[in-house]
């Protein structure tokens, strides 16, 4: 075997840490070693395993050790040719700068790049590596080395063809292989690339950082007063008129001066106000003035009592003529105009800049400046005037420490350098009203609109400068009756963020407002910034601040100091790039930053700031990685491919197996990948098989076009130190599902994007994880998957290996294989930390444990377990997820020794210092639109009894972080409320610590029915269930309620569940189900409510094995009583069926008992509903998946029928038909039942009719219908299948199918009975109607069995005739009566149908009529042999569409109680195909008494009546021919009442029948199976007459026949009823021939030795999603086993497998329908071909959690050891 084994972890490690030269030239010699044997030898080498062979080491290489090298400039090569270093040639690069090898370059010998290279940048279309490619190391560690950094540059945009070595032995690509564009080609050829240092190393945590400090802030100059003048250009308080004369005036208005303000009146232009004259020539330009005033205005010549508040006008007198109007307050942009009331003095504030030539004497002759109002108010008096310019210090002093200036009124009082953009915004100096520690506060008053921020202050746009984060605090009041919120937002350029949004404000209270902002990309570079302010849904409310600051917070990082600085001091220098990974929950928070440089003990200062990440200061579990993204040997792919820019380079190590290995270490790729298109990767082995001894390692794949590091088909590859950044599709990969052994440790991959083109609907890279598992048998240890767009560890492992490998491991079923080796392992930033899925799951037999794992700050869960079970995380570490861990469709999972947080402290404080940008898209906040955070979320969509279910268990984990400071409504467990199906009462939690305040369970909005054990009490203090608080499980009289959590706690309780399944047609929730009863001390329950809470779909509601389902949960041991409601009314659901959810590690003992309510039933005589099918097909289930046709042309005439599709291209065959669940109440032991049928069948394609063949065998080609009965007990662990009915006749349309059945006490336990109509092979349809079930006939009465009437049961037996009940229905010795007052209809019908010429005489007697309306009447008739009495039986309003269209002919009486007279009516069917209908009347009353005749005649019906007891009789109407058919027919002879609406009626009849004879029943007697207790050893098996049943849970059946066989031998196995069991592959069938000595004992358990054991086997694998079934032949050969597989697109629950030795041959093969036969594998000769064997059947169980198949057995033998016969064949029935 030539394929090497595994090698542990360590032993791979050594080996890649020791790479020398003495080493390279070693394995090169073990190469040498290893070719030359295989030449020798002359033999094709092929790897186990691997198909096709394998690129091997050219013999024309052997001893190119010892070759000399030769310079690379010195050959002289063609460069504009494809540059090619020959076999058995070693070549040394010396070239440096740039070399372009225009057609590529083939390395078929040796090619060196040596330590000691100078700077080199290759460019090519490809490299081809047939040889030896070996990149020396070089002598210094550092990078980058720009002086000695060796690029490959990829270009061309034209597929490249690679033609193999005529050397190489392997053919694949000697014709040429398309590799695509850009292609780095491995084939048989190795590469020795050392572009790292061994003990530099790639990545390591992030320890702490140190804070860069605040942006610098430009240096502002301090404006200053002219020389000479003072800052005051005004400063009037009005005391003094003559003080102010010359300088103030009214503009034109009459002026007055008292009472210390001026008064402007008489005002007739806008420009008529208070005036001051201002003295230019001090005016400092450009600076700012601050300009303070009081205003009142006055006005009495009209109503209006508000005005617009004014504004400042500057008159300019210019030196060259004329003047300037100026608006002066415009300074900040112009405000809407507010209304201000007149009689009140109003204060302003605002500031004034003045231009160059406004204080230039030179071009100013004179300045003025007035106060404007913008209405025409009459009087404007001014109280107090200051113009003064800005102090120093609002200028000196200032950083970007503090964005805003003035904010606690401070430095001066006045609002400057705030303004308001709305309103009126004033300084307020009062104590009395100010916020705690405050003096003074802003004011705004006289807002117009929400919309206008009404207090602002321009920011320096130098401080906005990303990573910074800043703190804003400040004080509001709104004076609003109504709670108003105020908000500060960010406006920087076009960006507007939101700093604080306040708590409500009502009634002028004060409210603290805080908040963070974290600066980005967005608000660096502003041009202009300011912060502003707005009220939410407030228009006109007056608004205070006080108390305003924006200061610094931190967030810009320029130093890192790494967890370990070993390997990086040394090793990663000035220039590099590095990865720091994302701190938050988005990947994209990932960072890439420039090296400055790195100190001695590896401290990193970068060249520009970071955003702060979270360091292992801040946590010691979940700080950033730092990796190092730059190398010196670089793969670059040029983007010149413009019609495909997608399409980038590719490496590929392709079919190139050890002892040839590759070392591939610190190369960095960008670009690399082609997307949509199959095997172009970064860097793919492919199809190499075993590769140990080979590394990839600290590789820095980045920006790729699709994926990063694939293993496809190869195994035991080591791969260790990886980066992987800015990938699409998956990052880290197994591709096929059939890679083993391979090891992943210390690889990082960081920010995965989904990809736009898939390479197939099946892939799965739109979805991107870093690293995507598809095999479990592998090793992980110490990876990182920091950040991807969907997964970080995605383990799609699925039933089946997939692409090329599938053919190398068809056995292999990935998804049960067990778990190698993963622990310690990281993933964060992700969706989906750690997720199983899809639908396949991951289901190993053993428990796959994942260790020491940490998944935290993912947008989803940390761990999703999905539709599989058996895993368990030990030791991990959760945090911050909005999900800890996640059950979902899972099973039986461990979670132990683990830590869960929800909102860790770490993190919360992370999403309040960046503030609303958290919450802003994409949201890094864990409490987005109002998300709960879950601990644990368990599932509730199992069935407990399936996959070998134990329930999940939570054992030692500590939760804390789900308490009030976490996200509203978070709790520790919580339950699934999608895809309610069952909650299992095994799931368990033990040891658990909660750790805080968090709230520990929340069933609000979960399933009604969760049942969890607290083994130890370690959650609520004691032992006991936590439970759903409804009425649907609480039950236990011992039951609490906890507060605020829909949840119950029952102390001291062991919980149990029971399944109830019912009809699958009742509405979810119609039926409920009330259960009382007592505990074993005797204590009632509180009665529970159960109803079908199940929310998932039914997918095929109309198949048999659908059902509605109850799960009924109640204390252990109890002794309990059901009954069942429909509509607030006791009702019995025909079946209920009983099954026990937790048979296995449960905690307590089955129920005492557990009874439902049966109540009477009103009828049992005849048990099918609906089996006419004229209004619809009710109460019809459908075997099979091709579910049911209501079609036209019924049977007897009829308009509808019911019919089961059967086509073969649609999965048809034998298994599909119709069938109906019976009411159990009505199966009683003793009694015989009688089933009766029309049955038509059709070609599925033509629509012609078909004829089966009445004797033939169910394996028949042309195969009959039949009826069989499926009795299931589930708590007692029964199933059974009786015939009940076979087809009687083939040649009419629709055919008979009858029979009898009598029941045994096994029946009558049978929580549910199901009668089905199947058996015709496949494409030909089956339609049924007439279909009846009665039970008639008690054969041997049971232990207690009810009267059928108040009275005894009459005595029919010696009778001809049946009736439809025997209450309104009583026989004596010479007459029947019919009689009831409860309209209750009446028929009786001959027993047995009777042939030739009939006739039928009723005589009636003391008929009771009434005084009103029409009376019953009495009817004759003739039916069909099939027909029976409840066919016939029907109420007035049935009697057209029912009774009229079975019967052949019938005639009636009919009199009216006020009249004498009679109309009589006779119909019968006639030759054309419709009716005859005769009728006639007479002027007689046929009242007491009378007589009526029908008979046929020669085929012929007529009909008479008759006044004198049958002496004279008077036809109706003329003789009518029947159908050809029914002329000489089998019929049925009866008479009925038709009661024409009335409730009573009271009759007594003597019937008179006369015939040719009647019909002898006949009937087959099916022969006896060739499996039975006689003649067979079993285990978990049952054969009867009808076929065997294997079933069980836990290990394989077995059926072993006690004879041996020589000669030919044929095993034929039909397969019928193949239960399913869970989503995954289900038990196979297996038939086998085995040595003659063969027991029970002697059959290996073990599936792979089992078929060493036997001579000859095959089985089958089918999966219940997929229309497959795959199949395996094994035969002994002398060499050994020979193994060979087939299959086809159908699943063999209701299909043939057949083994045969035939002239000492054996030969398999399958059919789906037993007639067509599909040959599994070749036809083998046995090495002993006529030893004896013994022939059975087995099951695998392909780690399904049971198996319940029923087969029906057909053995033909030839020659059968110490017996003479031969040609014998013994058959199934």
């Amino acid at each position: 075997d030539l394929e090497p084994s595994n090698s542990q972890v360590a032993k791979n490690k050594i080996k890649t840490k020791q790479q020398s030269n003495s080493k390279r030239i070693t394995m090169w010699s073990n190469l040498k070693l290893f070719s030359t044997v295989l030449l020798f030898a002359n033999v094709p080498f092929q790897v186990a395993g691997h198909m096709g062979g394998m690129f091997l080491p050219m013999h024309c290489n052997l001893g190119l050790d010892e070759v000399p090298c030769v310079s690379f400039s010195s050959r002289n090569f063609n460069l504009s040719e494809t540059v090619e270093i020959s076999c058995g040639v070693c070549v040394e690069m010396d070239i440096a700068g740039e070399l372009y090898l225009e057609q590529g370059i083939d390395v078929q010998g040796k090619l060196i790049f040596p330590a000691s290279r100078q700077a080199l940048q290759i460019t090519t279309p490809y490299v081809f590596v047939q040889g030896k490619l070996i990149i020396e190391q070089l002598l210094d560690k550092m990078i980058p080395q720009p002086d000695k950094e060796l690029t490959f540059n990829f270009v061309g945009s034209d597929s490249v063809i690679f033609t193999s070595h005529h050397n190489q032995t392997f053919a694949k690509c000697n014709g040429g292989c398309n590799l695509s564009k850009k292609p780095f080609v491995v084939a048989g050829g190795s590469l020795d690339i050392q572009g790292m240092h061994d003990d530099c190393h790639t990545w390591s945590r992030l320890l702490s950082v140190n804070d860069a400090g605040s942006p610098v802030m430009n240096e502002i100059e301090t404006p200053t007063a002219r020389s000479g003048c003072s800052d005051f250009l005004a400063d009037e308080s009005f005391d003094d008129a003559a003080a102010i004369e010359g300088i103030w005036d009214g503009f034109g208005a009459s002026t007055t001066v008292l009472n210390g303000y001026i008064s402007v009146t008489g005002r007739t232009s806008g420009y008529h106000a208070p005036r001051v004259y201002l003295p230019f020539e001090c005016i400092t330009p450009s600076a700012s003035y601050l300009v303070k005033l009081r205003y009142r205005y006055r006005h009495s010549s009209g109503t209006e009592t508000l005005f617009g508040a004014p504004y400042l006008q500057l008159v300019r007198g210019k030196v060259a003529g004329g003047s300037d109007w100026v608006r002066a307050d415009y300074v900040n942009g112009r405000a809407p105009v507010s209304q201000v009331p007149i009689d009140e003095w109003h204060d302003y504030e605002t500031i004034i800049r003045f231009s160059d030539e406004m204080a230039n004497a030179s071009e100013t002759t004179s300045l003025s400046l007035y106060l404007a109002p913008y209405s025409d108010v009459d009087t404007i008096d001014l109280e107090h005037f200051e113009l003064k310019l800005a102090p120093a210090s609002a200028f000196e002093g200032r950083s970007c420490d503090s964005l805003l200036v003035n904010g606690n009124l401070d430095l001066f009082d006045h609002t400057y350098p705030f303004y308001q953009g709305d309103g009126v915004l004033t300084v307020v100096e009062d104590a009395s009203i100010a916020p705690p520690g405050a003096t003074s506060f802003f004011q705004s008053k006289f807002r117009t609109s929400k919309y206008y921020s009404f207090f602002s202050q321009n920011i320096a746009e130098e401080c906005l400068v990303k990573a910074s984060i800043y703190t804003f605090s400040a004080y509001a009041r709104v004076d609003s009756p109504v709670a108003r919120v105020v908000s500060f937002s960010l406006e920087a350029g076009t960006t507007t963020s939101s700093i604080a949004t306040c708590p409500p404000s009502a009634d002028n209270s004060w409210v603290h407002c805080t908040g963070n902002i974290l600066l980005t990309e967005e608000h660096a570079g502003a041009v202009s910034a300011h912060i502003a302010t707005r009220i939410h849904d407030d228009d006109y409310s007056n608004v205070d601040v006080a108390e305003v600051s924006f200061s610094y917070h931190g967030g810009r990082v320029t130093q890192l100091t790494l967890e370990d600085a070993s390997g990086v001091s040394d090793c990663w220098g000035n220039g590099a790039e590095v990865l720091i990974t994302s701190h938050t929950i988005q990947h994209e928070s990932a960072q890439v930053a420039t090296i400055e440089s790195v100190d001695t003990i590896g401290i990193i200062t970068l060249q520009e700031p970071i955003y702060r990440p979270i360091t292992l200061e801040d946590d010691p579990q979940t700080g950033v990685e730092v990796a190092l993204l730059t190398r010196n040997i670089i793969f670059k792919a040029a983007e010149d491919d413009n019609e495909s820019p997608l399409d980038g380079g590719h490496v590929i190590i392709m079919h190139t197996t050890a002892p040839v290995i590759q070392n591939i270490v610190g190369v960095e790729s960008h670009g690399f990948g082609q997307q949509g298109r199959l095997g172009r990767y970064p860097m793919h082995f492919h199809m190499c098989g075993s590769v140990d001894g080979s590394v990839v390692s600290k590789l820095a794949v980045r920006n790729t076009k699709q994926r990063g590091i694939v293993v496809h088909g190869t195994n035991d590859l080591y791969l260790d130190e990886n980066i992987l950044h800015n990938t699409r599709g998956h990052a880290m990969m197994l591709e096929d599902g059939g890679e083993t052994g391979n090891t992943f440790e210390r690889n990082l991959g960081a920010v995965g994007h989904g990809v736009e083109i898939r390479i197939s609907d099946a892939e799965s890279d739109t979805n991107p994880s870093t690293f995507w598992i598809t095999n479990p048998d592998n090793t992980w240890i110490g990876n990182v998957a920091a950040g991807a767009a969907f997964s970080g560890f995605w383990f799609e492992v699925t039933s089946r290996v997939r692409g090329p490998s599938q053919a190398l491991h068809p056995d292999m079923i990935p998804n049960a294989l067990a778990l190698r080796h993963f622990s310690d392992n990281v993933s964060h930033s992700n969706s989906q930390g750690l997720q199983t899925y899809p639908q396949t799951g991951y289901r190993p037999e053993v428990l796959a444990v994942f260790r020491n794992h940490r998944s935290y700050r993912n947008r989803l869960s940390g761990v999703f377990f999905h539709a599989g079970g058996r895993l368990s995380m030990d030791g991990a570490y959760l945090s911050d997820n909005k999900i800890g861990v996640d059950i979902d469709v899972d099973h039986s999972d461990v979670i132990s020794n683990s830590v869960i947080i929800g909102s860790s402290n770490v993190y919360q404080n992370f999403v309040e210092s960046v503030g609303a940008a958290a919450y802003q898209w994409p949201e890094v906040a864990l409490c987005e639109a109002e998300n709960t955070l879950v601990g644990v979320r368990l599932d509730s969509f199992h069935d407990g009894h399936l996959f070998g279910a134990t329930g999940t268990s939570l054992r030692n984990v500590t939760f804390s972080g789900f308490g009030p400071t976490s996200c509203p409504g978070s709790t520790v467990l919580h339950v699934d409320d999608s895809d309610i199906l069952y909650f299992d009462t095994r799931n368990s939690i033990e040891e658990i610590i909660v750790s805080d305040d968090s709230r520990k369970i929340e069933l609000c909005d979960g399933e009604q029915q969760v049942a969890i054990r607290d083994v130890d009490g370690s959650f609520f203090g004691e032992p006991g269930f936590i439970i759903s608080d409804t009425n649907a499980i609480f039950a236990h009289p011992d039951c609490n309620s906890i507060a605020s959590s829909c949840a119950a706690f029952c102390p001291g309780v062991c919980l149990r569940s029971l399944t109830v399944a019912v009809p699958s047609y009742y509405d979810r929730g119609a039926l409920t189900l009330e259960v009382s009863g007592t505990l074993p001390d005797g204590r009632a329950i509180t009665p529970i409510y159960v109803q079908d809470f199940q929310t998932k779909d039914i997918k095929m509601p109309l198949k048999e094995s659908s059902h509605g389902r109850l799960f009924v949960t109640l204390p252990a041991g109890g002794s309990y009583n059901g009954r069942f409601f429909l509509n607030n009314e006791p009702v019995w659901p025909l079946y209920t069926n009983l099954q026990y959810e937790d048979t296995e590690g449960n905690c307590g003992a089955d129920f005492a008992s557990f009874e439902i309510d049966e109540f009477d039933s009103a009828q049992c005589s005849q048990l099918v509903q609906n089996g006419e099918f004229e209004t619809g097909i009710d109460y019809w289930w459908h075997v099979g998946n091709l579910g049911l046709a209501h079609v036209d042309g019924g049977a007897n005439g009829s308009s509808k029928a019911l019919m089961a599709p059967n086509a073969v291209q649609d999965g048809g065959g034998r298994w599909v038909g119709v069938g109906q669940y019976l009411d159990t109440r009505c199966i009683e032991e003793g009694y015989t039942y009688t089933m009766s049928a029309k049955v038509k069948l059709t070609n599925s394609v033509t629509g012609d009719l078909f004829q089966c063949n009445l004797s033939g065998y169910s394996s028949d080609e042309a195969s009959c219908p039949k009826a069989t009965l499926r009795f299931v007990n589930n708590v007692d662990g029964v199933t059974s299948w009786p015939s009940v009915g076979t087809m009687q006749q083939n040649d009419n349309e629709w055919n008979t199918i009858e029979g009898t059945f009598v029941a045994t006490a096994e029946n009558a336990a049978a929580h549910a009975a199901f009668l089905y109509i199947s058996g015709a092979p496949a494409d030909v349809d089956i339609a049924v109607d007439a279909i009846s079930f009665t039970r008639t006939i008690i054969t041997s009465p049971p232990s207690a069995l009810a009267s059928a009437s108040p009275s005894a049961s009459p005595d029919v037996s010696n009778s001809p005739f049946e009736a439809s009940n025997y209450e309104s229905v009583q026989f004596d010795e010479e007459s029947i009566r019919l009689v009831t007052d409860s309209s209750q209809d009446s028929t009786v019908l001959t027993k047995m149908a009777h042939i030739g010429d009939l006739d039928m005489i009723v005589h009636f007697q003391d008929r009771f009529v009434s005084d009103s309306g029409y009376q019953p009447q009495l009817v004759l008739f003739f039916a069909p042999e099939a027909a029976s009495v409840d066919d016939l039986t029907t109420n007035d309003n049935g009697f057209g569409p029912y009774f009229e269209s079975t019967v052949v002919a019938w005639m009636r009486e009919r009199v009216y109680c006020c009249m004498d007279h009679t109309w009589f009516t006779a119909k019968a069917n006639d030759m054309d195909g419709g009716v005859t209908a005769y009728s006639g009347s007479i002027a007689q009353k046929m009242a007491a008494s009378g007589s009526l005749r029908l008979k046929r005649t020669g085929g012929s019906i007529s009909a008479y009546y008759s006044f004198d007891n049958g002496t004279l009789w008077s036809q109706i109407g003329n003789d009518v021919l029947l159908p050809a058919n029914n002329q000489t027919a089998p019929l049925k002879m009866g008479f009925r009442i038709k009661r024409e609406w009335k409730a009573s009626y009271d009759v007594t009849t003597i019937p008179i029948i006369s015939s040719d004879g009647e019909v002898d029943p006949g009937g087959n007697t099916d022969p006896r199976s060739s499996f039975s207790d006689d003649n067979t050893e079993k285990q978990s098996a049952t054969c009867e007459e009808g076929g065997c049943v294997l079933a069980g849970p836990d290990y394989n059946a077995i059926v072993l026949s006690k004879e041996s066989f020589t000669g030919d031998v044929t095993l034929i196995v039909k397969v019928k009823n193949r239960e399913m069991f869970g989503e995954g592959y289900q038990s196979g069938l297996w038939l086998f021939f085995a040595p003659e000595d063969a027991t029970l004992a002697s059959i290996p358990a073990n599936d792979d030795d089992f078929r060493n054991y036997a001579v000859a086997t095959v089985g089958d694998k089918i999966f219940p999603s997929i229309e497959h079934t795959w199949t395996e032949m094994s035969s002994q050969d002398i060499s050994g086993r020979i193994d060979q597989h087939g299959g086809d697109g159908w699943q063999n629950t209701d299909g043939y497998l057949k083994l045969e030795r035939i002239g000492g041959n054996l030969k398999a093969s399958m059919s789906a329908n037993g007639n067509g036969w599909m040959d599994i594998g070749e036809e083998q000769p046995l090495p002993f071909p006529d030893a004896p064997m013994k022939v059975g059947l087995r099951t695998q169980r392909n780690w399904a959690p049971g198996y319940n198949i029923e087969v029906i057995p057909q053995l033909i033998i030839f020659e059968k050891v110490g017996a003479a016969y031969a040609d014998v064949t013994v058959t199934d029935p």
